[in-house]
């Protein structure tokens, strides 16, 4: 028998609903079922019921067609049912998705709950200049989108800030690897706030406007100089690219 899950601060019939998963899934895939782990908001704190996705990594022996097509109805009915969002992926591909998606693994393995099987990601190691490019490209792609974002809504503070709040939570994962990536210490990455300032602090950005970014995401209408602000956090997130492009030559 399994044992039952213990999620703090998550609503019983969540919890409810993800046993009766982990027994579907268990009963399809057998023994090409190698684990099952929750991972994301569910995990971290940040579990909104009827907005938040469930994260949900499915780790297989075989990843077959029969196998996928065994997973289709369990997951579907946990899509509808509880927005689960699984990750598929084998136990031979692991290391290499930990190389091709550095960030997404890290994140998986800094905070997760095993449902059942033993921890897939314990012993995986996410090569460091791996997460440095990907950290790299995520800044500056956001750069990029938040100039093109800027041309399309240049005249109303209130699309601006919406923008705005929608990229705080991303800048502050990347700055958070960033954080890692020079070896200093990375708070809890729960809230956004505290992650935003720590970067700030510790590579001389802008504190006062990713102080206001963190507030906007709390209140989207907040804010006088919306477009004098975005711009300012348009310098800080192409900033950061530039240190992380800068730690390759300072870490070998």
């Amino acid at each position: 028998m399994s044992t039952p899950l213990s999620l703090p601060g998550v609503p019983p019939a969540v919890t409810e609903a993800l046993e009766k998963l982990r027994a579907e899934l268990t009963a399809a895939a057998s023994d090409d079922l190698a684990a099952l782990v929750l991972y994301g908001g569910l995990v971290r704190g940040r579990y909104q019921p009827g907005r938040s996705d469930v994260n949900l990594a499915v780790v297989l022996r075989r990843a077959t067609g029969g196998v996928l097509a065994a997973l289709a109805a369990p997951l579907h009915a946990a899509w509808r049912a509880l927005r689960v969002e699984p990750f598929l992926l084998t136990l031979g591909e692991l290391p290499r998705v930990a190389s091709v998606f550095p960030t997404k693994i890290l994140d998986i393995k800094d905070s997760h709950v095993v449902l059942s099987g033993a921890d897939p990601f314990a012993g995986i190691e996410v090569p460091r200049e791996q997460l440095r490019l990907r950290v790299e490209q995520e800044l500056r792609n956001q750069t990029i989108r938040l100039r093109r974002r800027f041309l399309a809504a240049p005249k109303s503070p209130r699309e601006l800030a919406a923008i705005l709040a929608d990229v705080a939570r991303p800048l502050a994962v990347q700055l958070a690897a960033l954080l890692r990536l020079a070896g200093k210490p990375v708070p809890d990455d729960r809230h956004t706030a505290p992650l935003l300032d720590a970067a700030a602090v510790a590579f001389g950005l802008d504190c006062d406007a990713l102080r206001q970014l963190a507030q906007l995401r709390q209140e989207p209408a907040a804010g006088a100089d919306v477009a004098g602000l975005y711009g300012r956090v348009l310098d800080t997130a192409a900033k950061a690219a530039d240190l992380v492009g800068a730690l390759k030559e300072s870490h070998p």
